[in-house]
């Protein structure tokens, strides 16, 4: 009767440990919808949390109004040369409604990634990683 009992109980862990990955893996109806002009055209805007890249740089999370909203996207600014190859910036909202999404973009001299409309409810997050191994070379986040 042991034996039944904790097979039962193996089975329900494996199950829940099933439903908990497609839950985190499986896309919201409310994630991010991303915006191509507030990093270029917006008025008004600041950096609201920054971190230096080792060796030269800044890895920036900025916001600014666009239209009738405030935007948020991740920025490299003047990135040491050595980021220029083989680094990848990544661009994270997360929090609001249990999901996340993210934007990537190859580092090329300054760059910026595509925006997200702020809410007061997410997590903004910004990191440098290479591209090769995704190991983070500096990252920084925002709760407005």
């Amino acid at each position: 009767m042991r034996k039944i009992a904790r097979r039962a109980a193996s089975l329900g862990a494996t199950a829940a440990t099933a439903a908990a990955i497609v839950l985190v893996a499986a896309p919201s109806a409310n994630a991010a919808t991303w915006y191509n002009d507030p990093p270029t055209k917006a008025s008004g805007v600041t950096t609201v949390a920054s971190a230096p890249l080792p060796g030269g740089g800044t890895v920036q999370i900025r916001q600014g109004k666009y239209g009738n909203y405030m935007y948020v996207w991740g920025r490299v600014s003047s990135p040491a040369s050595k980021y220029n190859s083989g680094h990848t910036m990544t661009f994270v909202v997360g929090g609001c409604d249990g999901s996340i999404d993210s934007k990537s973009k190859d580092i090329n001299r300054t760059t910026y990634t595509a925006a997200a409309r702020r809410n007061k409810d997410c997590t903004y997050y910004t990191r440098v990683q290479t591209s090769t191994t995704s190991k983070v070379v500096a990252s920084t986040s925002y709760n407005p």
